[in-house]
């Protein structure tokens, strides 16, 4: 369901303040906030470190923080109607497929490109797509001329990896891959699996997914030939592996954000680490929701979602008054990700910024921080002035 600008904002606003809706976005007092209120342009880096900048400070103040909000069954309906509304997403054990592919599951973290070259050693290199997780299937096509590296098709994008980060296999062993009956989910921001045969460590992003069967871990790894070799491995749940994924809450969005305050910006997960669309997409996978990639599909797919229009104030209000924690703010090149308003009642947001503006001209920040919605951008305005999409997968208020 899409919800465009609609009639009267101002009338609209007044109306949801009238409202009453608990803890509508998370945590906010709205008798802390008023509609003529312009918000502050704050200066320097709009990086929050004090005692906001912990999870515990947002999944205490949320009395129904721990409600689950959707089953199982739920988030796989949102999953396919995503899947409809965006190329980009692959239901992989269903994707049809022609004659000449091949089947592959990704052994060690790789760099997905748009072209068949390796990274260039920057940090902000053009070619870089995204990361690939070890256990990742793969749907392989073409071969590039030099041949080192294929065509790939996998859940959420598609382009060229290496051949040495992936192993082919015959199309039974790549299900229990594609569409395992049971398995765990990595929940840390980043988890190192030591292979036991291989005598070799591989780095897991979080929401990736290792397939278990009978209790064990199945872990891949590549023959010399490039042949697939499945072993298995005791499976230990702990904080940074869960068994399933972890039940869909308000406070898990926060905890699961928070798991990765102060990781360093990694542009289409170079560094080994997330941008800003990996890192929303990670947190969301941590529950079984799938959504895509980019910044801007993200912001156009979620089932509830709103243009923005208007002053500032009024679409912080709006923010705080009709979309729950964990809610997407994106426009056409950059997301993050709303966890509610502190005890004065300011929205803040978790996100993985890669810049910011000040008198001084553009600054590299370069990690993944706590904001408010209210820094300055590119144009010395309130930051949410530029943000084009409020996308969630629920509200707490419907105008």
């Amino acid at each position: 369901m899409t919800i465009h600008c609609w009639k009267n904002f101002r009338a609209a606003i007044v109306v949801a303040f009238a409202a009453t809706v608990g803890f509508a976005g998370g945590f906010c007092d709205t008798q802390n906030f008023s509609l003529d209120v312009v918000p502050r342009v704050e200066a320097a880096s709009p990086e929050v470190t004090d005692e906001r900048a912990d999870a515990a400070y947002w999944t205490e103040r949320n009395p129904d923080g721990e409600r689950v909000l959707f089953s199982a069954d739920e988030i796989a309906a949102f999953n396919a109607a995503m899947r409809e509304k965006t190329e980009t997403l692959k239901d992989l054990a269903n994707e049809p497929v022609t004659a000449d592919v091949r089947y592959g599951v990704a052994t060690r973290r790789g760099n997905l490109r748009t072209e068949p070259v390796p990274p260039d050693g920057s940090h902000y290199d053009e070619m870089q797509a995204t990361a690939v997780d070890p256990c990742e299937p793969l749907l392989v096509y073409e071969d590039s001329d030099d041949g080192r590296f294929s065509h790939v098709v996998m859940r959420n994008y598609e382009g060229w990896l290496a051949k040495r980060e992936f192993a082919l296999t015959d199309r039974a062993t790549w299900m229990q891959f594609a569409a395992p009956k049971d398995f765990a989910v990595v929940t840390a921001d980043r988890w190192w699996l030591h292979d036991e045969v291989m005598n070799q460590d591989a780095l897991y992003q979080m929401g990736a997914k290792i397939p278990i069967v009978k209790s064990m871990l199945l872990v891949p790894s590549r023959a010399k030939g490039g042949a697939l070799i499945v072993h298995e491995q005791p499976a230990v749940f702990d904080d940074d592996l869960h068994h399933g994924f972890l039940p869909c809450t308000a406070n898990t969005f926060v905890r699961q954000g928070f798991r990765f305050l102060g990781d360093v910006y990694g542009w289409g997960g170079l560094d080994d680490s997330v941008d800003c669309s990996a890192f929303t997409s990670d947190v969301y996978r941590t529950m079984g929701i799938e959504i895509p990639r980019d910044a801007d599909v993200q912001g156009e797919v979620l089932p509830y979602r709103i243009r923005l229009h208007g002053r500032a104030a009024a679409r912080l209000a709006l923010l705080r008054m009709a979309f729950p924690v964990g809610t997407l703010m994106t426009n056409d090149t950059h997301v993050m990700m709303y966890i509610g308003c502190d005890t004065d009642g300011t929205p803040m947001a978790l996100q993985a910024m890669s810049s910011y503006i000040d008198d001084d001209g553009k600054h590299y920040l370069r990690r993944v921080v706590l904001t408010t919605l209210d820094y300055p951008n590119a144009k010395g305005k309130p930051y949410i002035d530029g943000v084009k999409y409020l996308s969630a997968i629920e509200r707490t208020y419907i105008f």
